[in-house]
C-alpha cells in the first residue's frame, strides 16, 4: 500500500492557488499583487517548481510500493491522468476561443492579449493535440506549457527512479545539475531564456526539469532518514527554516530581477535558488508536525484534490469572462471569474479528473489481475 501524505496534496492546492493569483497579477489593473507583500501569494514559477518535486516524490512512492506497477501499467494510468483532463482543457479553450474573441482588449495588458489573439486556428489546436511533440504552447491555456514537461518526464520517470536508487545522494544531485548546466550552456549561447524554450516545448529544457522530479525522488528515498535526523532539532528552529524556505519560494523572482541583468542567466538562477526552497518546504512538510497538522486542515486538502483542475481551467474562465465583457464592465468581468473558477475546477475535478482516474485503473486492472495470479 502507498503511503499518502495528505499534507502535501495540499501544497499541490495552496500552488495552483498561486498559480492564479499569478495569471490576474498579469492583467494591468491588478499588478500591484506583483509587488512585495504580495509577491509571496503568486508567485507562479516558484509553483511550477514545487509541482514538478511532488510529483517526482509521489510517483516515487508509487513504482517504489509493494503494488508497484509494470511499465506499461504506469504509462496507461499517467497517460489517464495527465492527457485527457489536459485535452479536455484544450478543447475548452479553444471552443471559448471561437465563440467569444473578437479583437484584442486594451485595458487588460500584453498577457492576455498574447494568449488570446487573432489567428489561432485549427493548426494550432492540432499541434496542441499532438501535446509531446514542440509547439507554441503559450496560446488558448498558458499552463499548458508545464504539462508537456510533466507528461515527458513521467514517461521517463520508472527508469530514473531505478537510476536514483541505484546512485549515491551526491551522484544524482551532481548529474542533475550538470544537466541543468547543459541546458544554459546551450541557451547562453543562443541568447534565449528558459522560459521562452519552454513556451515553444523545447526538447532540451527537459533535461533541466529532470532535476525537480530527481528532487522529488530523493526526498521520497530517504524520507524516513530525513524525519529522524530533523527530529533531534527543536520546533523554533524548524520553523526559521520553513520562514526562509518560504520567503526564498515567494521572493526569488523579484530579487534575482535587481541581482542579475542576463535574462538568460537570471531564468535559470530562479530555478537554482527555487530548489533549495523547494526542498526546505516539502521536507519539513513530511518532518515538522505543527506544519503538517495546518496543511491536513479538510479545506486544504480539498484544494489538494481539485488542484490539477483549478490549474488547467482557471485561465479558460478568466480569458472567456473577459473577453465576453470585451471593453466594458472592466471591475466586473475580473470580479466573475473570481467567483466562478473554484465551482469550475470542482466541477471539473468530479466530471473529468475522476472518471479519467477510473479509467486508468480499469484499462490496467487486467494486466495487474494476471501479473497477481503469476505471482501467486
Amino acid at each position: 500500500m502507498t503511503t499518502r501524505y495528505h499534507q502535501l496534496d495540499s501544497l499541490r492546492g495552496i500552488a495552483a492557488l498561486t498559480v492564479v493569483f499569478s495569471h490576474y497579477s498579469q492583467i494591468t489593473p491588478t499588478r500591484w499583487l506583483q509587488h512585495v507583500p504580495w509577491r509571496v501569494f503568486a508567485e507562479g514559477h516558484s509553483a511550477v517548481i514545487l509541482f514538478f518535486a511532488l510529483s517526482g516524490f509521489a510517483l516515487t512512492l508509487q513504482v517504489t510500493s509493494e503494488s508497484k506497477p509494470g511499465f506499461a501499467e504506469f504509462v496507461i494510468k499517467r497517460v489517464c491522468r495527465i492527457y485527457i483532463p489536459y485535452l479536455f482543457a484544450v478543447l475548452a479553450a479553444y471552443a471559448a476561443y471561437c465563440v467569444l474573441y473578437r479583437s484584442n482588449l486594451s485595458w487588460t495588458g500584453e498577457w492576455v492579449n498574447e494568449a488570446w489573439h487573432a489567428g489561432i486556428n485549427r493548426h494550432d489546436l492540432l499541434n496542441h493535440i499532438y501535446f509531446l511533440i514542440p509547439f507554441s504552447n503559450s496560446t488558448l491555456d498558458p499552463v499548458l506549457w508545464s504539462l508537456v514537461y510533466e507528461m515527458r518526464i513521467s514517461l521517463l520517470f520508472p527508469m530514473l527512479v531505478v537510476a536514483v536508487f541505484a546512485m549515491p545522494v551526491w551522484f544524482s544531485v551532481a548529474l542533475s545539475a550538470c544537466l541543468s548546466l547543459a541546458a544554459f550552456g546551450y541557451y547562453h549561447h543562443a541568447h534565449r531564456t528558459l522560459m521562452d524554450a519552454s513556451l515553444q516545448g523545447e526538447w532540451i529544457p527537459t533535461i533541466h526539469y529532470i532535476s525537480m522530479f530527481v528532487l522529488g525522488a530523493l526526498i521520497a528515498r530517504y524520507r524516513k532518514a530525513i524525519t529522524s535526523k530533523l527530529a533531534a532539532y527543536s520546533a523554533h528552529w524548524l520553523f526559521a527554516a520553513l520562514l526562509i524556505s518560504l520567503a526564498l519560494y515567494g521572493l526569488v523572482g523579484s530579487v534575482n530581477r535587481h541581482l542579475i541583468s542576463n535574462d538568460v542567466l537570471r531564468s535559470f538562477a530562479d530555478d537554482w535558488v527555487i530548489l533549495p526552497a523547494v526542498t526546505g518546504i516539502l521536507v519539513l512538510a513530511i518532518s515538522l508536525e505543527r506544519f503538517a497538522t495546518i496543511l491536513t486542515a479538510r479545506p486544504l486538502v480539498f484544494l489538494g484534490k481539485i488542484s490539477f483542475s483549478l490549474y488547467l481551467l482557471h485561465c479558460i474562465v478568466l480569458m472567456g469572462v473577459l473577453h465576453f465583457f470585451g471593453e466594458t464592465y472592466q471591475r466586473l468581468s475580473l470580479l466573475i471569474p473570481a467567483v466562478l473558477i473554484l465551482p469550475v475546477s470542482i466541477a471539473g475535478y468530479y466530471a473529468i479528473e475522476k472518471p479519467s482516474i477510473r479509467l486508468g485503473r480499469y484499462l490496467t486492472r487486467r494486466k495487474h489481475r494476471g501479473r497477481a495470479t503469476l505471482g501467486a
